[in-house]
């Protein structure tokens, strides 16, 4: 994979498993797509998964409350403040003196509606005060930051979690939630020559009409915090109107012009025997830097200045979790690289081009966005580095 910066950051990231049949499909698709998050947090920190996170690593519940207990952020009563505010002072102490007593913590003091229950009346402990228990160990064991990908149902409560974290004293810096919204389907209807959205529809039969891949590029394709629409009469269809097939017809055009070039002796591929593609990062160690180029035309100058451009793209698009720049920035190198592909000269300057888009495409699209490019384009997959004529 390729390697941009230090680890500044250590993240953990907590993505809650689907639940199929609660939810409609076309949302649990999508929400099922965020695994990619982690990809793109690689290329700038050092990221954990929650599925990492095993029972004998959960904290004592009992310990961690006892300890919570002589903060002045957390009292017990049979009221919380809010309720008890318009009551006589001291209530607790004549009309609830013997009233069993909940345990609250101070959340209204961050941001929240109400202080929240840790512990009810009868020693039953909240989920509130179990997922504080795990992320306040979570930090403890040195992580920066953690990022929590929700579904929309859990926007309230995040607002009860993070002022409850505050309360402990960390802030509201050191968490990041995304909501994520689900795909919108659309599909064209003949009998009225229109497009309309659909319902959810059943998995199988929605498959049948998109690939899991064009599924997956559309979803990412728009902000993660935004309805992703979907026309599934068009998305993923082989046509120059859809974007994900142009990305793949220019990784196949580089392929093509690559194995060209190798015919006519301007170039000499080699594999590395080993499976697998290779980053641009290890093919730069071999090739002159795109930038001592002069490039022969406009095209091939904006292509070069885009690949060079990929370690900021990603870097940005970890820090603001928004795997659409990755979608957006293969659409610019495909409407950039098509037209030069069409006219260029098979030369050894090109073909470093040639070979550093490939590359590219490769790393941003499959391991990057895990999105599969056909087996059809892979006329030689263990590209390893280029030589050129000695002519």
């Amino acid at each position: 994979m390729l390697q941009l910066s230090e680890h500044s950051e250590s993240i953990w990231l907590s993505i809650p498993k689907s639940s199929l049949g609660i939810a409609s499909f076309s949302y649990e698709i999508r929400f099922m797509f965020t695994a990619i998050v982690n990809n793109l947090l690689k290329h700038s920190c050092y990221v954990t998964s929650d599925t990492f996170f095993n029972q004998k690593s959960l904290p004592d519940i009992e310990e961690f409350f006892q300890s919570l207990q002589a903060s002045q952020k957390i009292y017990q009563a049979s009221l919380s403040r809010q309720l008890a505010a318009d009551l006589p002072p001291d209530i607790e102490q004549t009309a609830l003196k013997d009233e069993p007593k909940d345990w609250f913590i101070k959340t209204a003091d961050f941001g929240d509606e109400c202080d929240r229950i840790l512990q009810h009346r009868d020693g039953e402990y909240t989920q509130l005060l179990e997922d504080i228990a795990r992320y306040h160990q979570i930090f403890q064991q040195g992580y920066d930051k953690i990022i929590l990908i929700r579904p929309t149902t859990y926007s309230g409560y995040d607002i009860q979690l993070t002022a409850a974290m505050q309360c402990l004293g960390y802030t509201k810096e050191q968490f990041q939630f995304i909501i994520v919204q689900p795909i919108k389907l659309y599909a064209f209807h003949k009998p009225t020559q229109q497009i309309h959205p659909i319902p959810d529809i059943a998995p199988a039969e929605l498959l049948k009409a998109v690939t899991m891949d064009a599924l997956r590029w559309y979803s990412l394709r728009v902000p993660l915090t935004e309805v992703a629409p979907i026309n599934i009469s068009t998305a993923g269809k082989p046509t120059p109107q859809d974007s994900l097939y142009r990305v793949q017809f220019a990784y196949l055009r580089c392929c093509t012009l690559l194995q060209q070039a190798q015919h006519r002796g301007i170039i000499q591929l080699e594999t590395n025997g080993g499976g697998g593609e290779i980053s641009p990062t290890e093919i730069a160690a071999k090739l002159m830097s795109l930038a001592d180029y002069v490039w022969e035309s406009p095209d091939a100058a904006t292509l070069a200045n885009l690949l060079q451009a990929v370690p900021k793209i990603l870097e940005q698009s970890a820090a603001e979790i928004a795997p659409h720049l990755v979608c957006q920035h293969l659409e610019a190198i495909s409407e950039t690289s098509l037209p030069w592909l069409d006219s260029l000269s098979l030369n050894p300057q090109n073909c470093a081009l040639l070979l550093a888009a490939k590359q590219t495409i490769f790393e941003l699209l499959e391991n990057v966005l895990a999105i599969a490019l056909p087996e059809s384009t892979f006329p030689d997959s263990n590209l390893r580095f280029v030589k050129f004529s000695e002519d």
